[in-house]
């Protein structure tokens, strides 16, 4: 992860208007090329949704990732800046048509479905298309469910997979989702377990399937302990090895986004305002719900570090718990309760929130007319 030491190395952190995210490229290097050489033969799509900035998708371009995206806007940004169509899937199960269109246009190959009309819609507008049917699967332990608005009921499978070859696109394999920032490693392996049985299903039924799409999940360190990458992979290659035994063929894709960009990055604000309300203390700071801590209202939490703490102004006794609220005028806009910091904190004090490099830029809005965090890159020389 990227440490604060780190940041203060590169930038006058104090000089900086906030809110601002300081986001390392050896970390981003250090963390795709770790999933690459996982599993063995697995190919890396980066989930552009983590985190879109142009210069980030460069520069896994160059380093040899593929890259998968979910409308004509991402998919439009990656080929502007060179990015092979080959390179690039999507597998959203829910694409507008003009989507479909311009990815198939483009020469993108693989898409993803979970009912009959998204293979209709394949079909008619994306013919000749691979197509890769995602299934529900056990979400438990993750802290961003996944498993209510996407996926068909493994019963459904062979269904939809005869439905799409009937069509005039070709199924080629399986893809799920374990639930971002997954801490059951056991999920990755139950998972393979219903996805071998659907492909002996549809070898049985004269369908043969050769892609297996790990999907993302893999958790990056914040408050809860979490699994190491290798705990996940021992998991994987052990359904691998023993369920998947008929299928020397078999490709390989993950589609990391979080775990690739999460903890090369740390997003700084400012103390801008203090009040007790109905015996509560509230802290007000510059980064907020709606531009740069969407998942805050669902739960996610992050580490936070003063920089009173750093500095040694503050011992762990002067600590208070706080409600820590964003600068809009809306009252969702109320990310952390409890929150323990220093109780001396004032008026344009920084604070380091750490690990934040994905889902910050990417959800974040101009609601109020407030500006999402700038951000600086650690360069990798």
């Amino acid at each position: 992860m990227l440490s604060i030491e780190q940041m203060k190395k590169h930038f006058d952190v104090q000089k900086l208007e906030t809110p601002f995210l300081v986001i390392d490229k050896r970390i981003i290097k250090r963390k795709f090329r770790e999933i690459k050489d996982s599993v063995k033969g697995v190919k890396v799509f980066y989930a552009v949704k983590a985190n879109s900035n142009l210069e980030i998708s460069r520069y896994l371009d160059s380093l040899g990732a593929g890259f998968e995206v979910a409308s004509t806007n991402e998919l439009k940004d990656l080929l502007a800046i060179g990015v092979s169509a080959k390179k690039i899937i999507t597998s959203n199960t829910l694409k507008i048509p003009e989507f479909i269109k311009a990815a198939h246009q483009a020469g993108v190959e693989y898409f993803a479905y979970d009912t009959e009309m998204e293979i209709d819609k394949l079909s008619a507008l994306a013919p000749g298309s691979k197509v890769y049917l995602r299934i529900v699967v056990d979400n438990t332990g993750s802290e961003w469910p996944l498993s209510k608005k996407f996926g068909a009921d493994p019963s459904r499978a062979l269904e939809l997979l005869k439905y799409a070859k009937n069509s005039k696109v070709t199924p080629v394999g399986i893809t799920f989702h374990v639930g971002s920032q997954c801490l059951n490693p056991l999920n990755w392996s139950n998972a393979l377990i219903t996805t071998a049985e659907i492909f002996n299903m549809a070898r049985r039924a004269g369908i043969e399937l050769k892609l297996v799409n790990l999907g993302g999940g893999i958790p990056v360190k914040h408050i809860k302990k979490t699994p190491k990458l290798a705990e996940i992979k021992w998991q994987i290659e052990k359904i691998l090895n023993e369920a998947f035994a008929d299928y020397p063929e078999l490709e390989l894709m993950i589609e990391p986004g979080r775990a690739v960009v999460g903890d090369s990055g740390n997003l700084v604000t400012s103390v801008i305002a203090k009040a007790e309300r109905g015996g509560e203390n509230w802290l007000y700071v510059d980064v907020g719900v709606f531009n740069g801590l969407m998942e805050s209202i669902e739960g996610f939490s992050y580490e936070i570090v003063s920089e009173l703490e750093l500095s040694g102004f503050v011992d762990r006794g002067d600590f208070i718990p706080y409600t820590i609220a964003g600068p809009s005028c809306d009252s969702v806009d109320t990310m952390f309760k409890d929150y323990y910091l220093p109780k001396n904190l004032d008026l344009g004090d920084r604070l380091y929130i750490k690990n934040a490099g994905a889902y910050t830029l990417s959800y974040a809005s101009n609601f109020n007319g407030l500006e999402p965090p700038k951000v600086y890159f650690i360069e990798d020389k």
